[in-house]
């Protein structure tokens, strides 16, 4: 039973980080390129990788002006939550996946 829960829960932790790189990539990339044409290109991708966050509070995407501590909660807060979205998401692939097997 712990190992399926280790498991489980390093499939999380890789799906997370994986996410975070993928967001440090897009904030990366809007930082250095601001000023040509790809900032059209990030500024979507980040109001699309935001939707987590505002589904919660509409006034609440993650970049907001407050301060560094407050704009890495709400990165850390909408990280999650996509995680959990594509880790359930994975979940019911495999489930299904496994029902189709047999």
């Amino acid at each position: 039973m712990r190992r399926r829960t280790k498991r489980k829960l390093k499939e999380f932790f890789k799906i997370f980080f994986q996410l975070l790189i993928i967001h440090a990539a897009i904030v990366a990339a809007e930082l250095f390129l601001g000023d040509s044409g790809i900032s059209d290109i990030t500024s979507t991708l980040i109001a699309i990788i935001s939707i987590p966050l505002s589904l919660v509070n509409k006034n609440l995407p993650f970049y907001t002006g407050e301060g560094v501590l407050i704009t890495a909660i709400y990165g850390g807060l909408n990280l999650m939550i996509q995680t959990v979205i594509v880790y359930g998401v994975k979940r019911v692939f495999k489930r299904l996946k496994k029902q189709d097997s047999f």
